[in-house]
């Protein structure tokens, strides 16, 4: 969010779209909770899986027992994609205040009286979310287990491991989609067997290793079940990769309840790139899966040809905790999965420790070459 504005300003009522070269009104309203006995803004707690108001302590009950659907993945390509590149005005329902979010933002929060908003499903471009991992651990305990990590790193300066806090921590949700897929699979390959042979040249002994070949064809059928793919390029996508598994199979029907209190972000690679993803990820499964069966050494040449039926998706939002830890004036960050406390992350790197370790690495080898020449040429 780069602007805001309230109602006594005339420039949030319009926006420009810079593909079109025209001016464009996009207005978008959000949910708001409020708390049935003292009318405060009620907010998802981890911990109890209700919504809770902290001015009053009130608790409201959540549906906890509608789970997310499959969906056809013929609905998919039904779905337009086209976002333009403009972004929104969030009407705050609280204040009246008005406030330019990105095409992305699903929760933001009014920068005027701090009400934390849901956007309606209808007001969302592109797909909508069908599907949501609710927090399931709070701050403290996010806090615990970056903590627990940080200890574990053996290159981590000492000084970082005993006074690491993080600087900043806060709970999003960021997107996803999973796909389910029933495959069957036709192969041909090439591949070899090492074995070795004892033969004699110059008058000297020598032992040679040779490769047996033989040919593999057959067909492999496997069924795909959540297969998840980040929609989101804007993290560190190998940290969130650690993040993993989510408990997906238990995901909730997508409801706003889940959301207040926490960011959410909406995808911006559409499930078709997903499903792309997906299927690439599905075939290096499917050849690992394959070349199992059979005792070899190296492969010379693979082919596979998958066909995927009943292909099915959800689109879901999963919780993340993001923060980040500050060293010697540089930011560190970190990830923690919101359900089952796995964390994910940079922390820096004591030069001492690696230096001992390559030395120790470096003896260790002349010492083995010294035993070496003792009990094989001397």
């Amino acid at each position: 969010m780069s602007e805001t504005y309230n109602d006594a300003g005339s420039v949030a009522d319009k926006e420009y779209d810079v593909l079109s070269g025209r001016e464009e009104e996009i207005k978008v309203d959000a949910h708001v909770s409020k708390c049935p006995n003292c009318g405060a803004n009620l907010m998802y707690s981890p911990t109890t899986k209700k919504l809770h108001c902290d001015f009053c302590g009130s608790d409201v009950d959540i549906d906890l027992t509608s789970f997310a659907e499959e969906i056809p993945f013929s609905e998919l390509t039904k779905v337009s994609h086209d976002w333009k590149d403009e972004t929104r005005v969030f009407s705050c329902k609280n204040c009246g205040a008005r406030t330019i979010v990105s095409k992305t933002e699903i929760a933001p929060v009014c920068p005027y009286c701090g009400t934390p908003g849901v956007l309606d499903e209808n007001d969302l471009v592109g797909l909508k979310p069908n599907a949501v991992l609710p927090f399931l651990i709070d701050v403290p305990t996010a806090i615990a287990r970056f903590k627990a990590w940080v200890k574990r790193k053996f290159f981590a300066p000492g000084k970082f491991k005993k006074s690491a806090k993080p600087e900043q921590i806060k709970g999003n949700y960021f997107p996803a989609f999973t796909f389910d897929s029933d495959t069957f699979s036709s192969y041909t390959g090439r591949l070899g067997k090492y074995y070795y042979v004892t033969v004699r040249r110059n008058g000297k002994t020598y032992r040679e290793r040779r490769t047996r070949w033989f040919n593999v064809q057959g067909t492999y059928s496997l069924f795909f079940n959540d297969v998840l793919v980040y929609a989101n390029r804007s993290r560190d996508e190998k940290s969130m990769r650690k993040l993993l598994p989510f408990d997906t199979d238990n995901a909730q029907k997508y409801n706003e309840d889940f959301i207040y209190g926490f960011g959410a972000t909406q995808y911006d690679r559409d499930g078709t790139e997903c499903w792309g993803e997906a299927q690439s990820r599905m075939r290096g499964m499917l050849q690992k899966a394959i070349l199992a069966q059979y005792t070899y050494d190296v492969v010379a040449s693979f082919d596979l040809r998958t066909a995927f039926g009943k292909t099915t998706y959800k689109y879901m939002l999963l919780p993340v905790y993001i923060g980040h830890s500050k060293y010697r004036k540089k930011l560190y960050n970190f990830f923690v999965n919101g359900q089952n406390g796995h964390v994910a992350g940079k922390v820096p790197v004591s030069p001492v420790k690696v230096s001992l370790v390559v030395l120790l690495g470096l003896a260790a080898l002349a010492g083995l070459g010294v035993l070496a020449y003792f009990l094989f040429i001397k």
